[in-house]
């Protein structure tokens, strides 16, 4: 990626989508757009709102600010272990439904 690319919004939400190995319909679905909305702002035809900046960062696990270009990593507000930024969706989620099992033990046993 050029250094131009890096700072194209289109460019950063399309690496941040296939690093997760997720599919347009699959981000808008996350972020409750429109598919053909996240076609558009891939291909820079559409500017978002920043609060579809921020549910675009929310479903994509990242920064508001790397998908503006205003830093260079992908890691998002809920990264909290080394590697995590390299999980996809799907490896995400399953983690989560480990922890609420976990959650979940614990809250029977301390009741």
């Amino acid at each position: 990626m050029s250094d131009d690319e890096a700072d194209d919004f289109g460019a950063r939400l399309v690496q941040a989508r296939e690093k997760r190995g997720l599919s347009q319909s699959e981000v808008a679905r996350l972020a409750k757009l429109q598919p053909a909305a996240i076609g558009h702002f891939e291909r820079d035809r559409r500017k978002p709102s920043f609060a579809n900046v921020r549910a675009l960062a929310r479903a994509l696990g990242v920064s508001s600010d790397f998908l503006l270009g205003r830093s260079a990593g992908m890691e998002g507000a809920t990264t909290a272990f080394r590697g995590e930024d390299n999980l996809t969706h799907h490896d995400r989620e399953h983690i989560q439904m480990m922890i609420d099992v976990m959650n979940q033990r614990r809250g029977s046993t301390s009741e």
